[in-house]
Formats: C-alpha cells, sequence, structure tokens
C-alpha cells in the first residue's frame, strides 16, 4: 500500500495530471450548462468522458496488478480538489457575473442609497410593506466581486438590512457599476 518506487511516481504524476484537468472541465461543463451553453458543454463532456475512463481504467488496471497505493488515491484527490480551485478561479476570470442585489431596509434607507449612489453603483428603489411596516427595496445590478463593497456600505447605515443577491443572464441596457461604458 505504501510502495514507493519510479511507476508509482510517474502514475501518481499522471492521475493527477488527468483527474486536475477533468476536474476543470467539469467545473467549467458545470458552469456553461447553467449558463445554457449546451454545444460548448456538449463538446467538454465528450474530452472529459474519454479522458476519465482512460484513468479509470488504468487506475484499475494498475491495482489489479500491483494493489492499491495510498500515493496514487493521495494525488486522484489532490489532482480533483487543485482542478475545482483552479476552474472555478477561471470561471470568475472569463464571465463577467453579473448579479443583482436585493436590500430591504426599514431604517435610512435615503442615507444608504445617497451613499450607494456615490460610491459608483447605479441603484433602483421600491416602496414596499413588510411584517413591521413599510420598506424600501434597493436593487443594484453590478459585478459578483463588488458584493463585498455593497455589503459594507449597506451594513454602515443599517446592520438590520436584509442582503440578498441573485445570478443574472441576458442582461443588456441599464448602468453597471465599474464598467466602461453602459451595457447595451
Amino acid at each position: 500500500m505504501f510502495d514507493f518506487n519510479t511507476n508509482i511516481i510517474i502514475l501518481s504524476v499522471t492521475v493527477f495530471s488527468v483527474t486536475f484537468i477533468l476536474s476543470i472541465l467539469l467545473t467549467l461543463r458545470s458552469i456553461l450548462l447553467i449558463k445554457g451553453q449546451k454545444i460548448i458543454a456538449s463538446i467538454i463532456i465528450f474530452f472529459e468522458t474519454v479522458s476519465g475512463l482512460i484513468v479509470g481504467i488504468t487506475i484499475i488496471a494498475q491495482a489489479i496488478k500491483d494493489g492499491i497505493n495510498f500515493f496514487v488515491i493521495l494525488f486522484y484527490g489532490l489532482g480533483y480538489a487543485t482542478g475545482l480551485l483552479l476552474g472555478i478561479y477561471i470561471n470568475q476570470k472569463l464571465s463577467r457575473n453579473f448579479i443583482s442585489i436585493n436590500i430591504v431596509t426599514r431604517k435610512s434607507h435615503n442615507l444608504t442609497e445617497d451613499m450607494l449612489r456615490n460610491n459608483g453603483f447605479g441603484v433602483t428603489c421600491y416602496s414596499g410593506s413588510g411584517k413591521e411596516g413599510n420598506v424600501k427595496v434597493l436593487n443594484i445590478i453590478c459585478k459578483n466581486t463588488d458584493l463585498k463593497k455593497v455589503s459594507k456600505i449597506v451594513l454602515e447605515n443599517d446592520n438590520e438590512a436584509m442582503i440578498t443577491k441573485h445570478s443574472i443572464e441576458g442582461l443588456s441596457g441599464g448602468f453597471i457599476f465599474n464598467t466602461k461604458n453602459r451595457v447595451f
């Protein structure tokens, strides 16, 4: 189980490399499916399946021949974990990841609204009523990376405000924080 020789090193590095790539493909495929990119996701799943079968057959054949080795299992897990992290990172860099943030506040909504606008965010406001009286709903469209900044501004003014975020697909028109132009 803990044999360590050149063949095990080569197999472990191969298993790591292939599972690393598979995990990146799996992550990107899942994201593409969610975003409705069926053709590209289908192409990715073809390569994912072929590579997965090759690795699976190789590991099973090696286990039958030499027994299961701890290093191969360790590198298999490390390949998937690091591939997942890199896949998520790639998605964040390639994607615009626009979100809609809704803020429900009962107090100091004008101050919150003004501070958000002063920080460059476009804010759409709605009046409503909740269980405990009148509320103001503020809506902001921005990049996912701006969520922390928005939350900080809001919670500085109203630590009881409810903040929700939603993914957006098919965005057109309007003002988006921290983009060079309006989105058309």
